[in-house]
């Protein structure tokens, strides 16, 4: 490749993570300026608003959301919420998936995502490295004794299969989740630590 194409295509893997980074950012702030601006507007005079106020707005509602699920009354018309999103047909599943896909990343539960494994099928010459996701079954009807969930995200995708294997094919690896992640959503080709 002539060094002008390759000094190009470097410039343009410097430039794209850190554009898109930004321009998904700025989307999401234009959304809270625009939305919770407008709302300041109809409250307050023109003259007193400052742009950027919608966006602390927006972040202070967010947080304040964040803490009132916390208190019993609001919980239960969020669950209200919830069971009427329940019944929706097409609605309902588009919901849970994001919901629980959501929640498993915001979870105060800090041991989630420390096993990252190597999965070995004893006859198959391969190896896939995934996260274990579950470990006891007790409350589904599925899931033998020694069994753990073990999820297989694909490269590039927000895709991944769950696989239920038996514990001893599962090797665990000294590896933060985050870098696990890059170096399984980029196909192995990170050059970043993991």
């Amino acid at each position: 490749m002539p060094q002008p194409l390759r000094l190009f295509f470097k410039g343009l893997a410097t430039i794209i993570p850190i554009a898109l980074t930004l321009i998904i950012c700025l989307w999401l702030a234009g959304i809270a300026e625009n939305g919770f601006g407008a709302m300041l507007k109809w409250f307050m005079p023109e003259s007193w608003y400052i742009r950027g106020m919608g966006l602390v707005i927006g972040i202070v509602a967010v947080m304040a959301i964040g803490l009132l699920s916390q208190v019993w009354l609001f919980r239960k018309l969020i669950d209200l919420g919830e069971s009427i999103l329940d019944r929706m047909p097409v609605v309902k599943s588009v919901f849970r998936a994001t919901k629980d896909f959501v929640e498993y990343f915001s979870s105060d539960d800090k041991d989630r995502f420390n096993q990252v494994v190597m999965v070995r099928h004893p006859d198959l010459k391969i190896s896939m490295m995934g996260f274990v996701t579950r470990e006891d079954f007790s409350a589904l009807p599925f899931g033998k004794e020694g069994e753990i969930a073990v999820y297989l995200p694909l490269s590039y995708q927000v895709a991944g299969y769950t696989i239920f294997v038996p514990r001893d094919w599962c090797e665990p690896i000294d590896m933060p989740f985050e870098d696990a992640v890059r170096l399984i959503l980029t196909a192995a080709m990170s050059r970043r630590g993991g």
